[in-house]
């Protein structure tokens, strides 16, 4: 299960770029997600939950953002948005370039200011 991974990594991103920023609470992260990858998001969510348990990011939500596959064709070099394997839609031909649908990116991250008295987590709730 590399969504897990993917999580870690995410969540050590995050939390380096709220140090690099002065600190505070992460509340939400927008990741582009290519439908090529083959990270399932439902997986990917979950686990994104469960490693930012007990640190800036806890609570902190998390959007997908799935990018479809769009490839030129090698033969006619039309540009449709299709699976890898599907037959080119003006001449037929299988495969071709992959121009987007690798994205495994975050892509923001939005930061809170952290208050002295709460954790993180807690933050959102009294306020």
């Amino acid at each position: 299960m590399h969504e897990v991974a993917v999580a870690q990594r995410m969540v050590e991103i995050a939390l380096s770029a709220a140090d690099e920023n002065g600190g505070g609470c992460i509340v939400a992260a927008r990741l582009l997600l290519g439908k090529l990858t083959c990270v399932d998001p439902e997986t990917l969510d979950f686990a994104f939950g469960v490693v930012t348990r007990g640190t800036l990011a806890e609570g902190c939500r998390l959007e997908i953002v799935r990018i479809p596959a769009r490839l030129r064709c090698g033969s006619c070099r039309s540009e449709h948005e299709r699976e890898l394997l599907d037959p080119c839609t003006v001449c037929g031909a299988v495969g071709g370039e992959v121009l987007q649908g690798r994205e495994l990116r975050l892509d923001a991250i939005d930061l809170e200011e952290a208050k002295a008295s709460a954790p993180c987590a807690l933050q959102s709730e009294a306020t």
